[in-house]
């Protein structure tokens, strides 16, 4: 390009049509000059090519980075899906317990209370594998994400996360600890255990193997359901799970927005 520019500007000195100079001086000033300026010229021409090359080469990255994105909150939304249908599952389970009237307990044949009480030793809990986001957020990389307004909801989704996870915890906790020791203290574990592998909750178990029976260790549902502490106990781990339900829905909400700004986004 400069060799080009170079050509022109002699054969113009040459024919005259720069100007005759009064001096031979003058002529060799407005070579320099001439020089110096196709040598500007050029520097600007490559500066404008290298950022142009720099810009696609950020734009290909935005998106690589934004079709990760996308098939990560796909499965969260998934996720948030299936954690759901657990929760409202064992939500609906409470309920039915705690219509059982204790007087007339004995009507129900003890396997089907055992296949009951089983679909409550579930603590579903989000496995929050967000890896694309965050390599976005540690490397720096965010700042490649051209619209403010997904740059925003990226960063804020963490901590809407996080929100809802110690919640996740609370119950978790609530459910392994004083749930649990509840049903320890009146119930078969052995009972209940076979009947969560055979009902495939969660994990869709055929079989676990079975522990002796015990005569010691039988099954009190009466003495159970006449308690009030376990009804009180049942009611507010239903409760939890409801709380948390509503979080996640929000969650998927906010997901299916990314994910519209996403391809928005992968459109332009």
């Amino acid at each position: 390009m400069i060799k080009f520019f170079r050509h022109i500007r002699r054969n113009l000195m040459e024919t005259g049509k720069t100007g005759k100079p009064a001096l031979p001086a003058g002529r060799y000033l407005k070579y320099a000059i001439g020089e110096i300026i196709l040598v500007v010229i050029g520097i600007l021409i490559a500066l404008q090519i290298n950022n142009w090359n720099q810009k696609r080469l950020e734009l290909d990255e935005e998106n690589i980075i934004l079709t990760n994105l996308k098939e990560d909150y796909q499965s969260a939304i998934e996720e948030f899906e299936s954690l759901n249908s657990l929760r409202v599952d064992i939500i609906s389970v409470a309920k039915e317990i705690t219509k059982l009237s204790p007087e007339v307990i004995e009507q129900y044949p003890e396997p089907y209370l055992d296949r009951l009480f089983a679909k409550t030793l579930s603590g579903p809990t989000f496995n929050n594998k967000s890896g694309s986001l965050d390599v976005l957020l540690t490397s720096g990389k965010i700042n490649l994400i051209s619209s403010q307004t997904l740059k925003k909801k990226l960063i804020a989704w963490p901590g809407d996360v996080e929100d809802m996870i110690e919640d996740e915890v609370v119950h978790n906790d609530f459910y392994q600890g004083i749930f649990t020791d509840m049903l320890l203290d009146y119930l078969s574990w052995n009972n209940l255990v076979k009947s969560y592998a055979t009902s495939g909750i969660r994990f869709n178990m055929t079989a676990l193997e079975k522990m002796p029976d015990n005569p010691v260790v039988l099954s009190d549902y009466k003495s159970l359901l006449n308690n009030k502490k376990f009804l009180n106990i049942l009611s507010r781990r239903a409760t939890m799970l409801m709380i948390t339900n509503h979080e996640t829905k929000a969650l998927i909400e906010q997901a299916r927005e990314i994910i519209k700004i996403i391809n928005n986004e992968l459109k332009q």
